[in-house]
């Protein structure tokens, strides 16, 4: 087999939206993946740029063993979050996780990738993220 990677819009409407993050590891490590691409996403006001993605929520579940790295990406990725094992990350109450669009390569797109991987087992994740939709004037 190969890793086997998936993305799921489950929810989307003007500002918001849930996307849910799969993956099996069974060959290696996953290294820089497009993993949430801003393209996906519909803008859904015609006079404004959809520009980026706020993270408000992430709940997440992940193999013992490996450790998965979000980041915004560009020349230089921005780390989002460094996570292993369980838990739930709820960012709502200080006004969630913001990318820096004036970064190099800027693209609003968010990658994975993971470390730890052992040659010969299997790894699994679920990743799920509240954001919101980022708009600017064009």
């Amino acid at each position: 087999m190969a890793n086997q990677l998936d993305f799921q819009i489950t929810e989307e409407g003007h500002r918001n939206a849930v996307l849910k993050l799969t993956g099996v590891l069974d060959t290696t490590d996953v290294s820089e993946t497009p993993a949430v691409a801003l393209s996906d996403f519909v803008n859904n006001d015609p006079r404004l740029v959809l520009s980026g993605l706020r993270v408000d929520l992430l709940e997440y579940v992940i193999g013992d063993g490996i450790e998965i790295i979000l980041e915004w990406a560009s020349l230089n990725p921005k780390q989002i979050f460094a996570l292993a094992g369980r838990g739930r990350i709820n960012s709502t109450n200080y006004g969630g996780f913001l990318p820096d669009p004036s970064r190099p390569g800027y693209n609003g797109n968010i990658n994975l990738r993971t470390t730890g991987y052992v040659q010969g087992s299997i790894q699994n994740f679920t990743i799920v993220l509240e954001l919101v939709k980022l708009y600017r004037v064009n």
